[in-house]
């Protein structure tokens, strides 16, 4: 199994998670290499990351991806249908509302001198960003877990929140359950493992700051 995948692009990122969480071994490519730049554009007439070849199987939506190792797994969804409408639902909201706003920030900052940061873009960023937490911490009431064990929609979550901080969009004291849930993945090997090296700075920098 190959990827092809860009080290903070949230999508490439929450398939490295559940890749790392299922077990699989794979075949990681940087986009920004010569030869796999080749390789993948080849591969997606989009011309987008993440790109997942498994023998015969070329696949150019990160959904697609994720749904493909439950298939090949049974690790990444739960038994139940309701349960499992809730983590395809969550997928969606990783990426839209708490993606959108969590990408105006890192847009914004991303290789630009902190003097040349756009204002107004990060603070409506971050205005969106902690608009779209309440409605994460309340479907952690009562739970470990979004669900029982653990759902490609907790590995799209984690990624969206790994790159949120490490640019500096903090989850506030006041959502609990949620901060105690991202503090709990943060422990995880093979959420590390598939982090990019912008997170892993962040994390060393400042562990304190993931704590539930």
């Amino acid at each position: 199994m190959i990827l092809y995948d860009k080290p903070e692009c949230p999508f490439c990122y929450r398939v490295r998670i559940a890749l790392g969480f299922v077990g699989l071994d794979y075949v990681r490519k940087d986009y920004e290499d010569p030869v796999a730049d080749r390789e993948w554009r080849d591969l997606t007439h989009a011309k987008t990351v993440p790109v997942m070849v498994d023998g015969d199987v070329v696949m150019t939506d990160s959904t697609v991806m994720l749904e493909y190792l439950q298939d090949r797994t049974g690790m990444l969804l739960p038994e139940e249908p309701a349960e499992r409408a809730r983590a395809r639902a969550l997928l969606g909201y990783a990426d839209n509302p708490l993606g959108r706003a969590s990408k105006e920030v890192v847009f914004a900052k991303r290789g630009t001198a902190q003097e040349n940061w756009d204002a107004d873009r990060i603070a409506a960023g971050e205005k969106g960003f902690i608009e779209a937490l309440p409605h994460l911490d309340a479907l952690l009431k009562g739970r470990e877990s979004y669900f029982p064990g653990f759902t490609f929609a907790d590995a799209a979550l984690s990624a969206r929140l790994c790159l949120s901080a490490a640019y500096g969009l903090d989850i506030p004291p006041q959502f609990t359950r949620l901060r105690t849930w991202f503090a709990d993945r943060l422990k995880e090997d093979w959420l590390l493992t598939a982090s990019p090296p912008v997170v892993l700075e962040w994390l060393a920098r400042a562990p304190e700051r993931a704590a539930g």
